[in-house]
C-alpha cells in the first residue's frame, strides 16, 4: 500500500475519499454525501493547478463554496458534470468519477455500458472529457434478501480488462471513449469486520445485522490507503492489466495531463 508523508496532491485526495468513505458508512449508502468532499478536493487542486480565476478559469463541483454541479446539454440528454472547468465562464472539460465501495460484479457491465454513453453524449459537443474510478479492493456484498453480508467480492481481471481495452482502442472518432481516465484500488481499514460476518455466513452461521448500524461503527476504523497495482496479481490479474493500472493510477500524473488537456483546449477559444 501506497502511504504519502507528506501534504502533496495525493496525500490530499486520498484524505478526501477516507472522509468521503466515512461518509459513506454515516448515511444512506445510496446518498452523495460520500463523494462531497472527494470532489471538493479534486476541483481545489484543479483550479489551482489552471491558476485560478485569475487565468479565467472556474471550476463548478458539489461541494466547493456554493456551487452546483455544471448541467451540460449533450448530444442527446442534459448530464450534470461531477467536476467541470469553465474558461471565461464557457465549459471546457470536466471529470465523471465513481466510487464503488460495494455490490460491484453485479452491476460491472451497467458501470462501463453507463460510462461509455455519458462519454459519448458530452464528447460529441466538443466537450473534454474525463473519468476517475476508484474501487474497494475487497468489496463486501450485502443481501437484502439475508440481511447480511453474504461474501466478500475481488475485482477480477474480467471485471477491469474492459478498460484496459477501451484505453487501446486507437480507432478514429471514438466520442465512446474518455479522453482520459484514472482508475485506482483502495483498502478502508474496515475489511475483517465485513470479512468477518461474509465468512459466518459462508459457514452456514449467518448473522443478520442492522447494516446502518454496522456500517456507523466501523466509521473509527477507516484508514484509506492506496493499493500497488502490482499486488493486485494476487487477485489473478495478468501483467497488462497491472502496467495498464500502473499508467493509468497515478493520481498527480493524471491530473498534470488532464491539466494539459485543458490548457491546449483553451488556446483556440
Amino acid at each position: 500500500m501506497w502511504e504519502s508523508t507528506a501534504m502533496n496532491d495525493t496525500e490530499r485526495f486520498r484524505k478526501g475519499l477516507e472522509e468521503g468513505y466515512k461518509e459513506y458508512l454515516s448515511v444512506h449508502p445510496r446518498s452523495r454525501a460520500k463523494i462531497l468532499p472527494i470532489h471538493q478536493v479534486i476541483a481545489e487542486i484543479l483550479l489551482a493547478k489552471l491558476g485560478g480565476q485569475a487565468k479565467g478559469f472556474t471550476v463548478l463541483a458539489m461541494g466547493i463554496d456554493n456551487s452546483k454541479e455544471l448541467a451540460l446539454g449533450g448530444k442527446y440528454y442534459t448530464k450534470a458534470i461531477d467536476i467541470a472547468v469553465l474558461y471565461n465562464n464557457q465549459p471546457v472539460s470536466g471529470l465523471g468519477f465513481k466510487f464503488i465501495t460495494s455490490n460491484y460484479k453485479q452491476n460491472s457491465n451497467n458501470y462501463f455500458e453507463n460510462m461509455l454513453g455519458e462519454t459519448a453524449n458530452l464528447k460529441r459537443v466538443d466537450f473534454l472529457y474525463g473519468q476517475m474510478l476508484v474501487f474497494k479492493h475487497k468489496m463486501p456484498y450485502y443481501s437484502s434478501d439475508q440481511k447480511t453480508f453474504t461474501k466478500i467480492e475481488h475485482i477480477n481481471e474480467t471485471n477491469i480488462v474492459k478498460y484496459l481495452k477501451l484505453y487501446n482502442d486507437k480507432a478514429q472518432a471514438l466520442y465512446h471513449k474518455p479522453d482520459i481516465i484514472y482508475v485506482s484500488f483502495i483498502e478502508t481499514g474496515d475489511e475483517k469486520a465485513f470479512g468477518e460476518i461474509a465468512e459466518s455466513y459462508q459457514r452456514g452461521q449467518p448473522i443478520q445485522i442492522d447494516k446502518g448500524q454496522f456500517h456507523r461503527a466501523q466509521i473509527a476504523r477507516v484508514k484509506v490507503n492506496f493499493v500497488k497495482p502490482a499486488a493486485l496479481r494476487e487477485d489473478g490479474f495478468s501483467s497488462d492489466t497491472i502496467r495498464f493500472l500502473d499508467k493509468v493510477g497515478n493520481f498527480e500524473t493524471f491530473m498534470d495531463a488532464f491539466v494539459h488537456l485543458t490548457l491546449g483546449k483553451t488556446y483556440s477559444m
